[in-house]
């Protein structure tokens, strides 16, 4: 199958057979033949030589009506590829252990719980095949090892029961089985890689379900800005990942864009244990405002760092570990006044919106998720469940299971889940979705920005 196309396959007619060139053809030799022949002196031979070409044109004609009843036969007894297909397999490395394991494993329960749905309610409608059809989920711990998801990924594409992909979470992971995913045609959905990079590389086949890692800190930068006293000066302190990168090399200009000045722009080795030295020269920088992070256990130490230094900010905006609820119970009011974009909040409600996807709103799939694993999900969670949303419908929509045919229907999707906007640009990168700021307040995080869905106004400078 060529990338993006579907190859025709027209049946021969009789009729066409009979006046094509070859049956011409054929046809003028034997009366030439016979002409020459009659004009010998001797009919006998004549006649036995016209005899001998009626027999081989004979024989002609037959075998190109069998090629023609073998061919037409065949023609009209193509069968769907995946007419026995008996669920669809959705294949997927996640980092269960590692560095990555705290978001990974809240990813695969949001995963999880989406194929339960899907599952409880018969399956997928597949209008190709006129069924439905179950999912199910194939996955292995890649351990956060770029290494193991490049051979897992070899794997799950060799396998005959794989239809679709779902990329790692993270970045750099969803950067090693991309590649994979193009390679073989198959669809490949990030839900927790939101480096720029990822889709600058031309791949047709790689489609982003949340905002790019060049979205996070800006709406960040403009709550600070519309504070009646805000600050001046920003330390920047980010990871050196790709998608730590990604969010640095686009908020340091916007902020110098909106007056802030820039007193330290330096990144850090997010598998340290610790980065006294580093926070040591931004206390010293005269920053009021860390904007920074990475993942989760570096963001935790980051906070621990601070702590121990007795260093003060008036505000700390940190990647990704401030969304997950676990960062408050596992630094209790050290975690107060700390401040994260985030790609989706339970109060948010786009149900209202139109198209809306999913029959669930924010608010269910928080308290079903919490219910089903005794834990309150993060945004990673929300997004992974969102997902398998984006998968379903684009099946539903174009009634099939090749995964050229759905990733042309994903050009064309545009509606609303309870995770927010989905709509992509030509390469794939997710172009409808939004972020919002979130601070922790009292044990409890709050929306801060944009206003017109703020829950709380924003606890500024930090106690």
């Amino acid at each position: 199958m060529t990338e993006f196309h579907q190859a025709k396959v027209e049946n021969w007619k009789w009729d066409q057979f009979v006046n094509s060139e070859l049956f011409q053809s054929i046809n003028n030799r034997m009366s030439f033949l016979l002409l020459m022949n009659f004009r010998k002196r001797n009919l006998r031979n004549a006649i036995s030589t016209t005899a001998l070409v009626v027999i081989i044109v004979v024989i002609i004609v037959v075998a190109g009506a069998a090629g023609y009843l073998a061919l037409t036969s065949t023609s009209s007894h193509t069968t769907n590829p995946y007419s026995n297909v008996t669920y669809i397999g959705i294949g997927m490395s996640m980092p269960l252990s590692g560095t990555f394991a705290e978001d990974g494993t809240l990813s695969l329960d949001g995963l999880k719980l989406w194929a339960q749905n899907v599952n409880a309610s018969g399956g997928i409608f597949v209008s190709s095949l006129n069924k439905k059809l179950p999912v199910k989920l194939i996955y292995s711990d890649d351990a956060s090892s770029a290494t193991n998801v490049v051979t897992i990924y070899d794997q799950l594409v060799a396998r005959s029961d794989v239809q679709f992909l779902i990329a790692p979470y993270s970045s750099p992971l969803t950067l090693a089985a991309a590649p994979i995913a193009e390679q073989h045609h198959l669809l490949l959905l990030s839900h927790g890689g939101a480096s720029n990079s990822i889709w600058s590389k031309g791949y047709n086949y790689t489609v982003g379900v949340l905002s790019p890692a060049s979205e996070y800190m800006l709406p960040v930068i403009d709550a600070l800005n519309n504070l009646s006293s805000k600050p001046t000066k920003i330390a920047f302190f980010f990871g050196n990942d790709a998608f730590s990168l990604s969010v640095n090399a686009s908020v340091v200009p916007y902020a110098i864009s909106k007056g802030f000045t820039v007193v330290y722009d330096q990144s850090y080795d997010e598998s340290a244990s610790s980065y006294t030295t580093q926070l040591s020269a931004i206390g010293s920088s005269g920053a009021q405002v860390l904007i920074g992070g990475a993942h989760f256990v570096d963001g935790e130490n980051i906070m621990r760092g601070i702590q121990s230094l007795g260093l003060h900010f008036s505000a700390i905006s940190l990647l990704v570990a401030p969304d997950d609820p676990t960062f408050y119970s596992d630094l209790g009011t050290l975690a107060n006044g700390v401040i994260t974009p985030s790609q989706w909040e339970a109060n948010l409600n786009f149900s209202s919106f139109s198209p809306y996807y999913g029959n669930i709103t924010g608010e269910q799939f928080n308290s079903t998720f919490t219910s089903t694993f005794g834990l309150v999900p993060n945004y990673e969670a929300a997004e992974a469940y969102a997902t398998g949303l984006v998968l379903q419908k684009a099946i539903t929509d174009s009634g099939s299971l090749n995964s050229t045919t759905v990733r042309q229907e994903l050009s064309t999707e545009n509606f609303y889940t309870f995770y927010g906007h989905f709509q992509i640009g030509p390469t794939g990168i997710q172009t409808g979705h939004t972020m919002v700021v979130a601070q922790w307040q009292n044990g409890v995080k709050s929306i801060i920005w944009p206003t017109s869905v703020a829950t709380a106004s924003i606890e500024y400078p930090i106690p």
